[in-house]
């Protein structure tokens, strides 16, 4: 069932600071909506938040990353201009221009990333294609080292300043739909089920560090110990130009849920939800993945003694970039497979 109205809590999710090591912020807005609809929602020693949903039977998770990429503060020189390194998955080359805040306590520090301007380049330096962190900085105006750190220090978290804005009725453009797209579809779950009695122990995780390793999930899948664990994230559309499906897969954005199949996946659960999004005709695209997956999906898997684990995705174009897009219409397919899927094997 899709809930359009609830897009606001998207916004809220994605407007919200979440680099690994830093998304509490987050995690209080998850709990904030998805608690009406849960019997209790924790947070564990790790950061990981939990909502809970009794039942009698099975212990199923579902998990989708509360982190997004960014960077953090590893240096100030004299001038006053600041250094950092990414925390997850950064290309560097995007970064140029780029509006950045700084996190420094309660305090977001506005900052551009600069770079030197095409106009005083060397033949040299115009051919080079490789940008690392040390070759840009964050200009926030300061005028000494001393002037800087009256307002920032190392360590602050840094991320890009864009908001969520709507393209198209359908099609949302942000920062951080890696993964928030499905923690929102975790609330979504939640909501959804409100008025159904489950047989199974259901527990909805918005796991932290993902970006940096799927730290988050390790820790929540060791002491939950469910039976059964899908994690919902992001995987690469490849309907824009440039890629090659041949290569990548053919994932198309708006084309709904996206259900992988590889080792990482359990190939009975697989089954099952496919079954599920036939039987409910929700539109759904087969992603394989011959290899364990980039996901907490990965370490679902291999916990303690193993459970059975699936992946559903929402394909994203531009991942890991100040400006995301994906189609709500395949979030709302992605939560509506899970609620289907949960009422076939476990109503």
């Amino acid at each position: 069932m899709q809930h359009r109205e609830d897009l606001h809590i998207l916004h809220a999710l994605l407007s919200a600071t979440g680099v690994a090591g830093y998304e509490d912020g987050v995690g209080k807005i998850f709990e904030e909506h998805v608690h009406p609809y849960v019997d209790e929602v924790t947070r564990d020693t790790f950061g990981n938040y939990i909502a809970r949903k009794k039942g009698n039977g099975p212990k199923v998770l579902f998990a989708a990353h509360m982190d997004e990429v960014g960077l953090m503060i590893t240096y100030i020189d004299t001038d006053g201009f600041i250094f950092f390194q990414p925390v997850g998955g950064v290309d560097c080359t995007l970064l140029p221009g780029q509006r950045v805040y700084i996190h420094h306590g309660a305090t977001k520090v506005v900052g551009v990333i600069g770079k030197k301007a095409i106009h005083l380049l060397s033949v040299e330096e115009r051919g080079k294609t490789n940008v690392k962190p040390e070759d840009l900085w964050i200009d926030i105006g300061a005028k000494s080292r001393e002037e800087a750190e009256l307002r920032v220090e190392i360590g602050d978290y840094i991320t890009y300043s864009t908001l969520p804005h709507m393209l198209t009725e359908d099609v949302v453009l942000s920062k951080s739909l890696d993964d928030r797209a499905g923690v929102f579809a975790l609330v979504e779950i939640a909501k959804s089920l409100v008025n159904v009695k489950l047989g199974c122990d259901l527990y909805l995780v918005a796991s932290v560090q993902e970006e940096i390793g799927c730290r988050g999930i390790r820790t929540a899948a060791f002491s939950l110990e469910p039976e059964v664990g899908i994690a919902i994230d992001v995987t690469h559309a490849t309907d824009y130009p440039t890629v090659s499906p041949k290569k990548s897969g053919n994932i198309e954005m708006g084309k709904g849920v996206v259900i992988a199949k590889g080792p990482n996946i359990d190939m009975q659960l697989f089954d099952h939800l496919k079954l599920a999004a036939n039987n409910a005709d929700i539109a759904y695209q087969l992603e394989a993945i011959p290899h364990p997956t980039g996901t907490d999906a990965n370490f679902m898997q291999v916990s303690r003694a193993g459970m059975r684990t699936a992946l559903l995705s929402i394909p994203c174009r531009y991942m890991h970039t100040s400006n995301e897009v994906v189609s709500t219409s395949d979030i709302f397919a992605t939560s509506s497979l899970a609620v289907q899927f949960l009422k076939e094997r476990f109503a």
